[in-house]
């Protein structure tokens, strides 16, 4: 059973709910930040225990909308300033905007280029020197790893590897640099 001030709040709150739209629409100038505060407003009411009797309650729901209002402001506030920060810390400013950190077009197209070049060459070598490679770079497995998978020796397993290195760095040299 609800307390009966929750009865008298609720009562009032559906009664004044146009008028709280309206007056908050005009305070924040954001029809749906008005909207959101008088639903916080109504969840508020909704969740509340106490049964102490409310004079006005009309005042009473206005003044807990405004600071509904109030904590939505600073948490808005907060975040601006939380987002400034994290700006200032992690990319560069020219202007009003946040300049990309990240690799320019040019450099992740010859990025692009050179992978397409490495899985040529890698295409090129025996399938058991490929998978070794692969477990061993890419996968980021130990070299003991990578021989216990593949039941092989350790000095196996670096023999293959060294082949692979050696084939790679030949083929990916950019031409005309020597041997």
């Amino acid at each position: 059973m609800k307390p009966a001030a929750q009865t008298q709040l609720l009562e009032a709150y559906f009664e004044k709910r146009v008028l709280l739209v309206r007056y908050f629409t005009r305070l924040t100038a954001d029809p749906a930040m008005a909207e959101d505060i008088v639903q916080d407003l109504y969840i508020r009411l909704s969740g509340m225990t106490h049964d102490t009797q409310i004079g006005d309650p009309a005042a009473f729901l206005f003044r807990m909308a405004h600071n509904i209002h109030l904590n939505q402001l600073r948490a808005l506030r907060n975040s601006r300033g939380r987002d400034a920060a994290w700006q200032e810390l992690s990319g560069h400013r020219i202007g009003d905007e946040t300049a990309d950190d990240g690799p320019s077009a040019e450099d992740q197209a010859h990025g692009r280029q050179l992978m397409q070049r490495l899985t040529a060459a890698l295409g090129e070598l025996p399938e058991k020197t490929q998978s070794i490679f692969r477990l061993h770079r890419f996968d980021g497995l130990p070299q003991t790893e990578v021989a216990t998978k593949m039941g092989m020796s350790l000095s196996s397993i670096e023999k293959h590897l060294a082949t692979a290195l050696r084939h790679l760095t030949a083929r990916l040299r950019p031409p005309g640099t020597g041997t």
